[in-house]
């Protein structure tokens, strides 16, 4: 058989294979699960409110507010209610702006067109910098839009009076989203706090059981602990919103939820330690499983505080000690603060754990990470392209493409291609809905009866796709707004054809301009972005290692720690995102599959040391640093600095000079052991002993961790 005919065979098995596997997907993604029914049914009854209002008060571009119920819906109904007072708020700064600019620009087209430049720029600056990115991305976002309003009203008074409406077009989306989520059927985020909650202290009792040999391995212990408290943390400040009486107790939640955390981190670092435990730890750690057990119970059913579980007595380990007894402590520590959490009122929890700080307005290198600039700046290129097209072409219709660039335009090439693709696929289900819906359903309408029955069925479509995973949600949304489009036009029933080739012509116009400006102009590949981050999370851990010698104050080096370990947690979750867009790009499959495995690997052994060096930072010091032998204090700093120069070293790229001076590694650890031998045999006073020793054993553990993540970044 000739090499043609071959191809002409598997051309058509490959084909064959991918519908096969999209098939798959949709059905794995689409398939209802808990929850699922009731999220879509709140969309449902809110959009059709927002049609009949929109509808009976004659507000203009009413499909904008129907769409904009998908904007603010979410989860659970705390975190609904606080997106949309800060959508409002921002829409109605952003409104201000854009009427000053379009008083401004209004008869001036050059200067209107590099004005929506500039806040085509700001949009996608703030959205990049912004800690609420959003609201950040609306400010730039509304503007923009506004100031292309002139090229196709015939009169400056008909675009101030759009812009004016767009207060209550919006704020009708929002107040519906809002209601619904509070009155249909709503979650209820403190509900949601404690399960989160008793899931992790689950998954450390699993761990430690897993560790006894009573159960199974528990994996999901390591992803939970390297997941971060930023969703527990959300979940707090909604129920704090929606139960305004709650916030008396904010101090003993937050120490709840940074203990279980801790908690967590602990087993985590026992389930991926080899050394078996001895006999007395045995007996030990089955305790704290016990403790553990009691407390998810007394989480479960809003029981009263338990009475402290007796620790053990203490453990001499012998000759150079127990990697396990830093943890066994960290973990029995920990479990009798989080009795004595429960327990307390929020006056006495000070000492318990250290509260998170709280961000502020921008990210930590808002103005000295030149990638955001670069960002911006590509952005506001398509936009102002955008413009050029839709103006040369006299074509007012295809002006979704600005917002398809403004929102399509992603940190890397494989998220905007990850984002136009779902937003293609979804205007293109959205507009056939909408197609043959005016085809076949339109022209029989007589009352707003019947149109509302076609935006339920129309938004239960989309809305069961939104409250999906992330991977189709997005898609959701733009069946929503494609379909909205072309079904709500005016205060009549309309079945012209033209509003869906118009919005079709203007996604594709704008995600072919985004991908090929994204692709020219100082191109950022997903998988160059994920090499990034994950060296980002490594020069946090880097930090982790000195974090010792920074103070002699543990209640310092506590609230660094912290800082640290969110600071490690989110740019692992980037790196990870990342390398799921990377899937997205065109890249060799053979080559880029090798790359991400090496990724993923790497990503784990890095998450090995990292939950060592939680271990060994959150030790419980027995004896305080100012009262240790100054040479052993002096040795550790000097390992511990090593140890962060190592991580700088594969952070940087530069991993094969931490191979080959691999030897330095364990040359510091020896000389640390010697000072710690040396001291031992000058001093009687031997009440450090227990706690340097277990550092030094969890050092052991330590540095081939280090070793090995260094050979996989290798390659």
């Amino acid at each position: 058989m000739t090499s043609s005919s071959s191809a002409a065979i598997g051309a058509p098995s490959r084909l064959e294979a991918a519908s096969v596997s999209l098939i798959a997907f949709l059905r794995r993604e689409l398939a209802p699960f808990p929850g699922r029914a009731t999220a879509t049914l709140r969309i449902v009854l809110a959009c059709v409110v927002v049609l009949v209002l929109c509808m009976t008060l004659r507000v203009p571009e009413a499909y904008l507010s129907v769409w904009f119920v998908f904007k603010v819906a979410l989860e659970e109904s705390g975190e609904t209610l606080l997106i949309g007072i800060v959508a409002l708020a921002a829409i109605t700064v952003a409104i201000a702006v854009s009427l000053v600019l379009l008083f401004v620009a209004m008869d001036q087209p050059a200067l209107r067109f590099c004005l929506i430049g500039v806040t085509a720029a700001a949009a996608l600056f703030l959205r990049r910098v912004f800690v609420i990115g959003p609201a950040g991305f609306v400010l730039g976002l509304v503007p923009t839009v506004v100031l292309t309003l002139p090229d196709f009203m015939p009169t400056a008074e008909r675009a101030v009076r759009l812009t004016l409406w767009l207060w209550p077009v919006f704020g009708l989306g929002i107040a519906a989203a809002v209601a619904a989520n509070l009155w249909i059927a709503p979650s209820d985020p403190a509900s949601l706090l404690r399960e989160e909650l008793v899931r992790r202290v689950r998954a450390a009792e699993d761990a430690i059981a897993a560790r006894l040999g009573a159960r199974p391995d528990a994996p999901a212990v390591a992803s939970l602990a390297t997941s971060g408290i930023a969703r527990l943390l959300g979940l707090l400040r909604s129920t704090e919103l929606v139960h305004p009486s709650l916030r008396t107790r904010h101090a003993q939640q937050s120490a709840l939820i940074t203990l279980v955390d801790r908690l967590l981190t602990a087993a985590a670092a026992l389930n991926e330690s080899d050394i078996a435990p001895r006999a007395g730890e045995r007996a030990r750690l089955a305790a704290v499983a016990t403790a553990c057990a009691r407390l998810r119970l007394a989480l479960e059913n809003g029981e009263p505080p338990l009475a402290p579980a007796s620790g053990g007595s203490e453990i001499r380990p012998p000759e150079h000690g127990s990697a396990l007894l830093p943890i066994l402590v960290e973990l029995e520590h920990v479990v009798a603060l989080l009795q004595q959490v429960q327990g307390s009122d929020a006056r006495s929890l000070a000492a318990a754990a250290s509260e998170p700080e709280r961000p502020g307005v921008f990210v930590e290198d808002a103005f000295t990470n030149a990638e955001y600039m670069r960002y911006a700046l590509k952005g506001a290129l398509a936009v102002l392209l955008c413009d050029l097209i839709m103006n040369a072409l006299d074509w007012p219709g295809i002006r979704t493409c600005y917002i398809t660039c403004m929102i399509v335009g992603l940190t890397s090439e494989g998220a905007t291609i990850q984002k136009g693709t779902l937003r293609i696929a979804g205007a293109l289900v959205g507009g056939a809905m909408g197609f043959l819906a005016i085809l076949l359903l339109v022209s029989h309408m007589v009352s707003i009866t019947s149109l509302a029955l076609l935006v339920a069925a129309g938004s239960a479509v989309a809305a069961w796709v939104y409250v999906g995973s992330a991977r189709i949600s997005y898609a959701g949304v733009q069946i929503a707004l494609a379909f909205f489009i072309c079904v709500i036009q005016s205060f009549e029933p309309s079945w012209w054809f033209y509003t869906i080739r118009d919005r079709m012509v203007g996604i594709v116009l704008g995600n072919t301009l985004i991908t090929l400006v994204f692709l020219g102009v100082w191109p950022v590949r997903a998988g160059t972005a994920m090499w990034i981050g994950f060296g980002s999370a490594l020069r946090a851990m880097a930090d982790l290692a000195r974090v010792g010698g920074r103070s002699d104050d543990q209640a310092v080096v506590a609230r660094e720690i912290q800082r640290l370990r969110l600071r490690a947690y989110r740019h692992f979750a980037a790196a990870q995102q990342s390398a799921e867009e990377e899937e997205f790009e065109w890249n060799p499959g053979a080559r880029a599959g090798a790359e991400r495995d090496r990724f993923l690997a790497a990503t784990a052994d890095a998450q090995a040391v990292f939950l060592t060096q939680l271990t060994i930072a959150s030790q419980r010091p027995s004896v305080a640093p100012a009262d240790l032998p100054g040479e052993v204090v002096a040795a550790i700093r000097r390992f511990d600095e090593r140890v962060g120069t190592s991580l700088d070293l594969i952070a940087g790229g530069t991993a094969r000079s931490l191979l080959d001076e691999g030897p330095d590694l364990q040359g510091a650890l020896a000389k640390l052991s010697g000072a710690v031998s040396a001291e031992l045999s000058r001093s009687p006073e031997r009440t450090w002993t227990t706690q340097v020793e277990g550092r030094l054993a969890l050092y052991r553990e330590l540095v081939p961790r280090l070793q090995r993540l260094a050979s996989t970044v290798l390659g």
